[in-house]
């Protein structure tokens, strides 16, 4: 409710504090990580109805540092949509918890509850993304999803007052809100704000006011982030982050994507299902060490990533790096021979080509897929040829119709949706990976 608001003090408390623990070393934000993951793991053991039916009391009693995680049960989607009260700790109700639910992209919107005491700490964690991203007290602050935020006190003196762009509304809406918010700091979803931007330049519309804009939820290529930019004569930044755990790794000034580690335990599951601690490439499994309400362990969020040890020079952070957010695990193409697909595995051959500033890979039946490309308004060559050809190499016996668009529809979330599969029967079988 846009009359709503929330307290300040618990917010500034906690940033003081995430201020102070990322400045400190990787080998002791891991002891500080093991500390809160102990506590956790007792609490979800004695006071979360689903943890107590499924843990093992010595094994949590054995429990020393987030490489003994391995032993214990993922918790996925599935869980949290059907069993979501189980997931309660013991004096919390869903009246007296405020909840957020995710876009739904993996199909299965998703209700996470919180209480007042994990919130202020949640909304420290995403004022620290702005901070760092450079914003300042001034700016008037645009953020692109489908509910608003609630409003604070200092909003009322003009200190960072924020906008809602509402992304499951009709672009026209979202122009009409963009303009009448009249921000200098963007933050949303790439693609939606990339189409704000196309509708602006269409109807011959100037704005050169957003100083920064802050990427997240979608992966976006560098044409496509080069179009905002250009538009708006802005610098950027990114965060990797979801609605169930807030920020999981957070740009540093030379770009690299630096995890959590003091706030969130990240494991990488491997094809191969083995489990390692904040590297590798494989599915990612989250565990939040701030969650009174509903403690999330070892929760499957769904999306592939790539992560490696810092080599980054920044001298700002000191965390594992996420080379890439690969997509998500849902993202699988059927051969016709039985074998599948990761989506990055062919959206990384398309994402070479300069002049794509989107993309979406559509599959109707197992061996086929239709390739569908926005290219730049410069764009000098057919792509179509060239990336049937690419993806050809990639992927023989794979059959690839590519065609361009001057627009990729969203999904009712605002998000456009990379990879769609249409009735979905091969995907439900196991089969190679690829």
């Amino acid at each position: 409710m846009r009359g709503a608001t929330f307290g300040l003090a618990p917010v500034a408390y906690h940033l003081a504090a995430i201020r102070r623990r990322e400045r400190r070393g990787h080998e002791e934000q891991l002891r500080l990580q093991a500390e809160r993951l102990r506590a956790l793991v007792r609490h979800a053991y004695a006071d979360v109805p689903h943890y107590r039916r499924t843990y093992d009391p010595a094994r949590v009693e054995a429990l020393r540092t987030a490489h003994d995680l391995a032993g214990f049960p993922v918790l996925d989607r599935m869980d949290l949509h059907h069993h979501g009260a189980a997931l309660l700790a013991d004096g919390f109700t869903e009246a007296g918890t405020r909840s957020a639910t995710t876009s739904g992209s993996s199909g299965i919107p998703i209700t996470i509850r919180n209480s007042e005491r994990d919130l202020g700490y949640l909304r420290a964690t995403y004022l620290q993304d702005m901070l760092s991203s450079g914003l300042r007290p001034t700016d008037r602050i645009a953020y692109f999803r489908v509910n608003p935020f609630l409003r604070h006190p200092l909003e009322r003196l003009g200190v960072l007052r924020n906008f809602h762009i509402p992304t499951d509304r009709p672009l026209d809406e979202q122009v009409a809100a963009f303009l009448a918010a009249r921000p200098t700091f963007l933050v949303g979803f790439p693609n939606v704000i990339g189409s704000v931007v196309d509708e602006l330049k269409r109807r011959g519309i100037a704005y050169d006011s957003v100083r920064t804009v802050l990427f997240g939820g979608e992966r976006l290529t560098p044409a496509a982030r080069a179009h905002i930019l250009d538009y708006f004569g802005a610098a950027y930044q990114e965060v990797y982050a979801c609605v169930e755990t807030f920020t999981i790794a957070r740009a540093c000034p030379r770009g690299s994507l630096h995890l959590r580690t003091s706030d969130l335990v990240v494991e990488v599951e491997h094809d191969d299902g083995t489990v390692s601690v904040e590297d590798g490439k494989g599915e990612i499994l989250l565990t939040r060490l701030r969650g009174q309400a509903m403690p999330l362990i070892r929760y499957r969020l769904g999306d592939r990533v790539h992560i490696t040890s810092s080599d980054c020079p920044c001298g700002v952070a000191r965390t594992p790096i996420v080379r890439e957010v690969l997509g998500r695990s849902q993202d699988r193409i059927a051969a016709a021979d039985g074998r599948r697909y990761y989506g990055s595995f062919l959206t990384s051959v398309i994402q070479d080509f300069p002049e794509v500033t989107r993309m979406q890979l559509i599959q109707y039946r197992p061996g086929a897929i239709e390739v569908v490309v926005v290219p730049t308004a410069d764009a000098r060559r057919d792509l179509t040829t060239d990336i049937e050809q690419a993806l050809r190499r990639r992927a023989p016996g794979l059959e690839a119709t590519v065609r361009t668009a001057t627009h990729i529809a969203p999904e009712a979330n605002g998000k456009i949706k990379i990879v769609k599969v249409h009735g979905d029967p091969v995907l439900s079988g196991d089969s190679s990976t690829t």
